[in-house]
């Protein structure tokens, strides 16, 4: 929740519902002591690669990203895509933040909404 609050932030229009769906992927880590170190420019990064990732990446096939100002870095992997019953694709997908040597990775499913974007349901 905190995360989708947080990715609200992010975006404008269309983008801004992509933002906010894709932000509750920050919140997996906000709670963390990794998640307390990402800035905004972080977070920006991680929505944009885990959007892209989503959209474009084949099943196994990772994005990433790096933030030069503050070292931090992480990773999106789409895992499996799937038609859910009622007819949705969706995606499960795996992604990493590391700052300041510290790892943490977090796995999530996100369906494809009527509008195109996504939206993480777990």
């Amino acid at each position: 929740g905190a995360g989708a609050l947080a990715g609200a932030q992010f975006g404008q229009g269309k983008g801004r519902l992509a933002a906010t769906a894709i932000g509750a992927i920050a919140g997996a880590f906000i709670g963390s002591e990794v998640g307390a170190s990402l800035d905004k420019a972080d977070k920006q990064a991680m929505q944009r690669t885990t959007s892209h990732a989503l959209e474009n990446n084949r099943s196994g096939t990772t994005s990433t990203w790096d933030n030069p100002d503050t070292g931090h870095r992480g990773s999106v992997t789409p895992t499996e895509t799937y038609q859910s019953a009622d007819g949705q694709y969706c995606r499960e997908f795996t992604t990493s933040v590391t700052v300041e040597g510290k790892r943490e990775k977090a796995k999530g499913t996100a369906c494809r909404q009527p509008d195109g974007t996504w939206r993480i349901v777990q």
